[in-house]
């Protein structure tokens, strides 16, 4: 009959996780990362990491129904956001204990240095976190790859690789900004 009285079906008493990222309310997504400070330009990373969680989700072997999508989606959201301002207050720390590490021995100061270091951190800035990190690591606290991959926790072939990746991106970002100045 349909009355308030009926017993609700299995489907409406625990509904599933979205079918696919396809089914995901992109703009709740988004509006979720807005109000966590997330900035604009980084939002479509914060709903890829949602669709990556999502993805996770489905296919876990020791999965759990999900009975409400909409809070499960709110709480990832909420601690991509989270996490993305623990990135950020990282890379402040680390930035700062650079500064500092400069004001007791700092290198000399030409012109050519200030330009050379300027367009060394705007570069640092494009490069991924997992390969700014082992990069900062190289080279500019000076550790062995073996000390990297020991205080990472990640095998010793991991860190040359995103070594590698990082100064070739570094290279290439170099040399393009080389020939915007000439």
């Amino acid at each position: 009959m349909g009355g308030w009285h009926d017993k609700p079906t299995a489907a409406a008493k625990a509904p599933s996780v979205p079918a696919d990222a396809g089914d995901l309310d992109i703009g709740q997504v988004r509006a979720l990362l807005l109000l966590g400070g997330v900035p604009w330009g980084e939002l479509d990373d914060g709903v890829q990491q949602v669709r990556l969680k999502l993805l996770e989700a489905q296919t876990s072997p020791d999965r759990t129904e999900i009975h409400n999508p909409a809070a499960w989606v709110t709480t990832v959201a909420s601690r991509i956001a989270v996490d993305w301002h623990r990135d950020r207050a990282r890379q402040s720390g680390l930035r700062a204990r650079l500064e500092g590490r400069w004001r007791y021995w700092p290198p000399q100061q030409t012109e050519e240095t200030r330009v050379r270091a300027l367009a060394v951190a705007e570069g640092l800035e494009t490069l991924t976190p997992v390969q700014r990190q082992v990069l900062v690591l190289r080279f500019y606290a000076d550790l062995t790859v073996s000390d990297i991959a020991r205080r990472l926790g990640i095998p010793e072939g991991t860190v040359k690789s995103r070594l590698n990746a990082a100064t070739g991106a570094m290279r290439k970002w170099l040399t393009t900004k080389g020939e915007d100045a000439s």
